[in-house]
């Protein structure tokens, strides 16, 4: 399949914790996607000669809605992070990615069934896109509940995150270090809502699998299980 190769023009960077990082564009004439999808980027000019092993493209989910009139990701840069990632921090307000078709399934489905978001780390990004969705399109809910784990106590887009939690009927958001409170709301909720509700988790592919095992033990049909995996933290 022939790639679109959409331009798209960086307004700025947002360093949310210690090592993520948000990058945001203007909003792509002509180009749809929904909330929890993804996306391939690649450089038009590299500023760092890429390693040989390196692949020129990655996959990042797309953290914003259509309704905020930008697009944005966000990704995990450590110090000894690959050169695509190097040239992402090199980037100034100007500079132009290019972007394929927006793709993925992991999408928020039935919002009149009790739902929660299990998210690690930087898999809170299409989590971000569910609530803004919610929140800037007045959507009604039954009962979300985002469960958000940073061992660190760092947590990208909080002061938003919350905020939503505060003013959208129906929707909770929990910013927890502790795993073992981790693990505990989750128990409750797969508790009280057993079949009748749906379970997203997005983080690393051995948390999903974790999660996904745990919750299936507990009775949880997998059909109600939807994952979302990042990798190259």
């Amino acid at each position: 399949m022939e790639s679109l190769n959409k331009e798209i023009v960086l307004k700025r960077i947002i360093k949310e914790t210690s090592d993520i990082y948000s990058f945001v564009f203007d909003k792509p004439k002509d180009y749809s996607w929904l909330p929890g999808q993804h996306t391939v980027f690649k450089f038009k000019e590299l500023r760092i000669p890429l390693a040989e092993d390196e692949k020129e493209h990655r996959i990042f989910s797309i953290a914003s809605v259509k309704e905020e009139d930008e697009f944005m990701f966000s990704t995990r840069v450590v110090d000894d992070c690959t050169n695509f990632k190097k040239n992402l921090l090199k980037l100034e307000p100007g500079d132009t990615m290019l972007i394929d078709k927006a793709m993925g399934k992991f999408l928020l489905e039935d919002l009149n069934k009790p739902t929660v978001l299990i998210a690690g780390g930087i898999g809170v990004t299409p989590m971000r896109a569910f609530l803004k969705d919610i929140q800037l399109n007045k959507k009604e809910v039954n009962h979300i509940k985002l469960l958000y784990s940073d061992d660190r106590n760092e947590f990208a887009y909080e002061k938003e995150l919350l905020q939503i939690g505060e003013e959208v009927k129906g929707v909770e958001v929990l910013l927890i270090s502790n795993r073992d409170q981790f693990n505990k709301e989750i128990d409750e909720f797969a508790n009280e809502y057993s079949n009748n509700g749906n379970y997203y988790i997005s983080g690393s592919p051995g948390m999903n699998k974790m999660f996904t095992e745990k919750l299936m033990s507990m009775g949880i049909e997998k059909q109600n299980i939807k994952t979302d995996s990042f990798q190259g933290y």
